[in-house]
């Protein structure tokens, strides 16, 4: 194959039943996820406390086409049961479909975090070789990010060593949340791991999930009250948090002295949208020259465009505008696959569309010359 072109900053997976019997150490697998059934016959998975949709692995080739809420379109009904989300040659066919040449991949289950971290550990442990495996059907073209439980830092160290250098995982995720306590992600708690990640050369890759589970603003906001099942409100739940967050998480990274202090490090900031990126840079920025900050003394727009990355969906008006802004070398794109707001097929044709406005080297950069660079690919 050559070089990649059109890669995919943030593709998805679906965990199978199997990674929960199959991967998990025997002394927590009685902790691990469990599968139930809803009332509507659906199956799904409890963790941490939420039944989260979890279509595919051995169920039957039809579970999971009309998983979700009753409200959603019938179209984002099916696509949780794409059985690409967890078997990589239906996955690498589908990319063919929309000319995808590589995929840098994400979990679904496991972007919720267990309160245990000796549970998540080794949740993480299991789903990171699951992952591996599924990665091993293409090598070059799927590109694994590793999970770990960064409530306790130094086994998320450990971890991430691992997924580095064994496992060959081109990123570490986690949640824009307070992990350890209440303590924000600028806190010196967390310095040993962006040393690591920085050492590493590996990004740190901050994906958010509309869940309570953290100290997040779905929280905060109690947009998760009264939620049983995961597909319940997506609406308020992930229009905002998801948004609320990277938002708040760039201003950590930007404005909080973590960029500061480590100058080697990558951050990317995902699935929050990012037309409002250089607006709200603009305004971090104003107030850091007004107010100063006891945290840094580096502009924020300056560390943003030194070590920082936002991602897009392929479709969003504020694509273009960014991309003059703060440059096409700044952004990346994400299909979202297999959510149910993944705008497949024709992800592609649409990220075209929206970038044609811009010259051929910035069009070329967000289809997939910025990832390369980002991920290391």
């Amino acid at each position: 194959m050559t070089e990649p072109r059109v890669i995919d900053s943030d593709g998805h997976m679906i965990e199978p039943a199997s990674l929960w019997t199959d991967y998990v150490e025997p002394a927590f697998r009685d902790r691990a996820p469990q599968v139930v059934t809803n009332a509507r016959g659906e199956q799904l998975l409890g963790l941490g406390g939420i039944a989260m949709d979890i279509p595919g692995g051995t169920r039957p080739a039809s579970y999971g086409q009309n998983a979700g809420s009753e409200s959603w379109d019938e179209a984002s009904k099916g696509k949780m049961g794409l059985q690409g989300g967890w078997d990589p040659h239906a996955r690498l066919a589908d990319m063919d479909a929309d000319g995808i040449d590589a995929a840098v991949l994400y979990p679904t289950a496991m972007l919720a975090v267990h309160p245990d971290p000796a549970v998540f550990g080794a949740l993480c442990r299991a789903y990171n070789e699951w992952l591996r495996d599924y990665c091993s059907a293409a090598p070059r073209r799927l590109f694994g990010v590793g999970v770990v439980p960064l409530q306790d830092v130094a086994m998320a160290i450990r971890e991430t060593q691992r997924c580095v250098r064994e496992l060959g995982f081109k990123a570490i995720m986690i949640r824009p949340a307070p992990y350890v306590g209440e303590r924000k992600l600028y806190h010196p708690v967390y310095d040993p791991f962006w040393q690591e990640l920085e050492d590493l050369g590996v990004p740190v890759a901050v994906h958010p999930l509309p869940f309570g589970d953290l100290p997040n603003s779905c929280r905060g906001l109690r947009l998760d009250e009264d939620m049983t099942f995961a597909s319940e409100g997506l609406f308020l739940r992930q229009g905002l948090t998801n948004a609320l967050d990277v938002m708040v998480a760039m201003a950590w990274f930007v404005g909080g002295g973590i960029c500061e202090r480590f100058p080697r490090l990558k951050v990317a900031l995902l699935e929050g949208s990012g037309g409002w990126a250089p607006t709200m840079l603009e305004r971090l920025e104003h107030h850091f020259h007004i107010f100063g900050s006891e945290h840094q003394k580096t502009p924020p727009t300056e560390l943003f465009k030194r070590g920082c990355w936002i991602s897009f969906d392929p479709d969003e008006v504020g694509l273009p505008f960014t991309a003059q802004q703060l440059g096409a070398e700044r952004i990346v794109w994400a299909s979202d696959y297999p959510h149910p707001d993944a705008k497949i097929p024709g992800v592609v044709a649409g990220l075209r569309e929206a970038v044609s406005g811009l010259d051929a080297g910035d069009q070329a950069l967000i289809l997939g010359g910025t990832a390369r660079a980002l991920y290391d690919l």
